[in-house]
């Protein structure tokens, strides 16, 4: 009988392996920080994929509301090999997205459960955020901030950050009383005084770290370490077992033997070169595209010029257009 050791050997269920084997696919290929995706699911669901809110239509790993939902698949989705969902939802002059055919709805929305599909959804959405907040702030954001922006969106992120660097102590429940309505703990202590706008930033910024730095994401963190390590001994024994001739090979014979030996070192120094373990949010790493290139050229502007040149349009991450906390 077949035993199954990766759970044992990685700390993790292989329910657990396989929602993180997710998250890490989606941090490959939209370029955002693999522990930033974790983190944020940890946050959201505590890395459930079928989480769902009792006070909104949130469901998923990172509790994607409806129309948060099907408008990143609206944008997204066909870049993400999720075309015939796209092609399926249309967009109102007022900006709302809506689908004809209930079953076809359904099966959209559906798609938040499987974790494949709302990392993706999530890794697109938080990279539109980081470059739109980048724009606004004139730096890289850290993952902290990147997190404020799924709880206030991009605009408020941009507004709190400034506040909290210029006048922390302004009431940070006057700048955004819906959200303050909603989230009392964030915005009061527990005597009920009003925090400022920098204590808000801490409150928020600190509850990204302690996700990002519990048990749970930690051990899911060391466990795609160690399986991008096991999978590189793999591949340098492959490359060194090549080496040599299989049996039966000759000198008279060559095309039944191998490569040189005097070939191996080269080859064996290119095979186990790797790309940084972890990304932030712009480090396009060893590798010569950061993203893939559907997803690249979803995100980039054309070229000046081009006659489809545009800015490509952003959301607000998991949240209410209202800026109301989803979760």
């Amino acid at each position: 009988m077949a035993v199954d050791t990766a759970g044992t050997a990685t700390g993790l269920t292989p329910a657990r392996l396989q929602i993180t084997g997710a998250i890490r696919q989606a941090s490959s290929s939209t370029g955002i920080s693999f522990e930033y995706l974790l983190a944020a699911a940890k946050i959201e669901s505590n890395l459930n994929p079928a989480a769902s809110a009792s006070t909104s239509s949130a469901r998923g790993l990172y509790q994607f509301i409806e129309q948060t939902w099907l408008g990143t698949v609206k944008e997204a989705g066909a870049a993400l090999g999720y075309g015939q969902y796209a092609s399926a939802i249309t967009r109102s002059a007022s900006g709302r997205y809506s689908v004809s055919d209930p079953a076809m709805r359904q099966e959209i929305l559906k798609l938040r459960d499987d974790p494949v599909a709302s990392a993706a959804m999530a890794g697109v959405l938080t990279r539109s955020n980081g470059t739109k907040l980048a724009a606004s702030l004139g730096r890289e954001p850290t993952n902290g901030e990147l997190y404020i922006a799924h709880f206030l969106g991009v605009g408020g992120a941009a507004r709190l950050i400034e506040r909290a660097e210029s006048t922390p102590w302004t009431s940070a429940a006057a700048l955004f009383p819906g959200a303050a309505s909603a989230n009392r703990s964030i915005f009061y202590d527990r005597s009920g005084r009003a925090r400022g706008a920098g204590e808000v930033y801490g409150v928020l910024t600190g509850r990204y770290a302690s996700a990002a730095n519990s048990l749970a994401t930690q051990t899911a963190l060391a466990a795609m370490k160690s399986q991008t390590a096991a999978a590189a001994e793999v591949s340098v024994n492959a490359v060194f077992l090549a080496a040599f001739p299989p049996a039966g090979a000759n000198a008279a014979n060559p095309a039944t033997g191998s490569a040189p030996l005097a070939l191996v070192p080269t080859t064996l120094a290119s095979s186990t070169t790797e790309a940084p373990m972890f990304r932030t949010l712009f480090q396009g790493g060893d590798r010569t595209q950061p993203v893939s290139p559907a997803v690249r050229q979803l995100w980039q502007p054309a070229a000046a010029g081009s006659p489809d040149s545009r800015v490509a349009r952003g959301f607000d991450l998991f949240s209410d257009p209202s800026g109301r906390f989803s979760g």
